[in-house]
């Protein structure tokens, strides 16, 4: 239905409203004239009260009836004597219950003060008030009452009442209230705000617009003021792209006629009603200095991306020649520390006893060639400081001693470590390493704990041993090397051997030139000297003075068989150093033995030494001294094989005499 038709049927709807209360009115009068009725009777709270209408009333109240505003005749004590069809529409309620009730039911509690104090001055002479009436339905309706006094014969006392119903205008001061205030957000607006018909017709614009246009854009087809287009140079057509009815920060671009050009994210909505979409608001943010920003920030990033790129190409070059050096410098910094290290242990090494003396000789002996070197001893007796004394003697001693201790790396490790990796020879090698026998290059090797080399290990170390040659893991390139080979352990290798748990063909490269390092317990005269050394090193570094110690308790520490040797002496002379409140040095230690396998292991080493030593005297027919005689095999002076005779109880046979 369109808008003229609807004013038009609204209109004859209201005239036939009035011309029912017009039939009404007159059939009433009628009823008074012919007699039927005398008047009109109205309930009261002082009882009923009727009042007559003459003749000459009948036009003043066709103009009641018919008129738009609600008119009352109210008694003083607020009755309502008498109202219009237009009264009770307002307060919503029926004619005849309307009539006859109290003005004051339909006056709230809080408005009710000052309409008494109306109702009062207008049945003196005149009075005005906005308020609300209440209805039937718990609402109110917002109204201006005029009263003024009536003087009538037949109602003394009495004012009437005209109220105007103000709904319709508050609802329109409320329109033209929020109108303005949309008004006054689209021209403070610093976005592009513009409403369209269904048609895409421009209808209302922000002032926004119009500073962008120059002029107002209004009653222009949306797409014909903006030719907007796409970042691909496409047209932007807003019917087409309205077409699933919203569009959510859509960029476009909008090109002024001396070629300026704007960047906006567009969004757009329909406006829906009964009728369907009547509409669209389509809402433009400008980021063109954002585009340009981000424009320049990207070119400025391209340009530091492609610099970073040029120098990190420089940077990795050098990284590679800087890796290869530092792993060079680290390896050899490792090595040269650990020779200090070795050095000052060297220059500790205490002693005066034959054993010592018989080992150094044989270091002394064996130093000068190239020759594999075994050295043999149980833990603590400083086999490490004989190969540093062996290397330090030797023509490779300016090149640092390499030390690779076999125990203290897992089997997974010890290769790697050997021989060295190529980068990726599997997950986690993400460089290549080198290995110690290629930093021994031209020096000397010592394999610490060498009984402990996993087997599978062991005959790539023989092939190293045989023909100085090696491959990287994960390599097959073969790399010669000149190395010296020494070897420690504190194991039987002979029982490996026989146990399966050690080559016996590595067993007899390394076995060359063998070297039995003495436990503590068969240097025992030097026991005082080592006790006096380590008092010294250790008063000194703590701070006190200890001048002194018992001959009870120095026979207490040479009578002790120290399982642990030399380390296990200068454990307990260190902790009896700290403990120590005085001049002389008391133990802390209990030392006691009580483990059987300890002695088992001294049974052991000195078996060993009297089954060697008993084998070469068998092999020279027990003799002695010459030159191939026993002392000259073993390396050592006569009357030194003497006395170890003497001391493991070595006996010549008795030879039969022939009958």
């Amino acid at each position: 239905m369109n808008e003229p038709y609807k004013k038009r049927r609204q209109l004859l709807d209201e005239l036939q409203e009035l011309t029912r209360r017009m039939t009404e009115a007159e059939e009433t009068l009628h009823a008074i004239r012919s007699g039927e009725v005398d008047g009109l009777v109205v309930e009261t709270a002082q009882g009923d009260r009727v009042f007559t209408l003459s003749g000459a009333d009948h036009p003043y109240r066709v103009m009641v009836e018919t008129m738009n505003e609600g008119a009352a005749t109210l008694a003083a004590d607020g009755t309502i004597l008498f109202c219009n069809q237009r009264f009770a529409d307002i307060v919503k309620g029926p004619l005849e219950k309307v009539m006859g009730s109290a003005i004051t039911q339909y006056v709230s509690s809080t408005d009710l003060p000052s309409f008494e104090a109306v109702l009062e001055q207008g049945l003196k002479g005149n009075s005005k008030l906005e308020m609300a009436l209440q209805t039937g339905e718990e609402s109110s309706t917002p109204v201006f009452l005029s009263l003024s006094a009536l003087h009538h014969r037949d109602i003394p006392g009495a004012a009437c009442m005209v109220v105007t119903d103000l709904t319709e205008q508050k609802r329109n001061e409320e329109i033209l209230a929020e109108e303005k205030l949309t008004t006054e957000i689209l021209n403070q607006a610093a976005e592009i705000f513009v409403l369209c018909d269904r048609q895409g017709c421009i209808i209302r614009a922000s002032r926004s617009t119009q500073r962008l246009f120059g002029k107002s854009p209004i009653f222009q087809a949306f797409d014909e003021a903006f030719h907007l287009h796409y970042p691909d140079g496409s047209s932007f057509v807003l019917l087409s792209a309205m077409s699933n009815g919203v569009l959510i920060g859509v960029e476009v671009f909008f090109e002024q006629r001396d070629n300026t050009s704007f960047s906006f994210l567009l969004s757009a909505n329909s406006l829906i009603s009964s009728e369907g979409v009547i509409g669209f608001v389509v809402v433009m943010v400008d980021v063109t200095k954002r585009k340009r920003i981000e424009e320049a920030l990207q070119k400025a990033h391209d340009e530091l991306e492609h610099r970073v790129e040029e120098r990190t190409a420089e940077l990795k070059t050098a990284l590679t020649e800087i890796r290869a050096m530092k792993e060079q410098l680290e390896t050899e910094n490792i090595y040269f520390l650990q020779e200090h290290r070795m050095k000052n242990k060297f220059e500790n090494i205490i002693g005066q006893s034959d054993g010592l003396k018989y080992v150094i000789y044989r270091a002394e002996q064996v130093a000068p060639a190239n020759t594999t070197v075994l050295i043999l001893g149980e833990t603590g007796t400083g086999k490490e400081l004989i190969a540093f004394a062996i290397h330090d003697m030797s023509p490779r001693k300016e090149r640092p001693l390499i030390t690779v201790n076999c125990a203290a790396l897992p089997g997974n490790l010890i290769e790697c470590e050997l021989f060295g990796r190529e980068k990726g020879a599997f997950t986690g090698a993400d460089t290549r390493q080198t290995g110690r026998f290629e930093v021994a290059h031209g020096s000397t090797i010592c394999l610490d704990e060498i009984g402990e080399l996993p087997l599978e290990l062991q005959a790539k170390l023989l092939r190293v041993i045989q023909h100085s040659e090696f491959e990287r893991l994960g390599s097959s390139h073969t790399i010669k090397v000149d190395v010296r080979i020494i070897a420690t352990t504190n194991r039987d290798l002979e029982e490996e051997v026989r146990r399966g748990r050690f080559r016996q063909d590595l067993y007899y490269r390394l076995n060359v030139f063998p070297i039995t390092v003495p436990p503590l317990r068969q240097r025992k005269d030097d026991i005082p000297l080592m006790v006096q050394v380590f008092i010294e090193r250790y008063s000194r570094k703590m701070g006190k003075k200890i001048t002194s110690i018992q001959n009870e308790t120095m026979k207490t520490l040479q009578d002790y068989p120290w399982p642990g040797n030399v380390r296990e002496l200068e454990s307990v002379i260190e902790r009896a150093v700290i403990l120590c409140p005085g001049p002389v040095l008391q133990l802390t230690d209990k030392l006691e033995i009580s483990s059987p396998s300890l002695l088992s292991t001294v049974r052991t080493l000195e078996e060993t030494e009297r089954n060697q030593i008993h084998k070469i005297l068998s092999e020279t027919r027990w003799h002695i001294e010459g030159k191939n005689g026993a002392a000259a095999i073993l390396g050592i002076h006569p009357s030194t094989l003497r006395a170890r005779m003497h001391k493991l109880g070595i006996v010549r046979p008795e030879t039969k005499k022939p009958d």
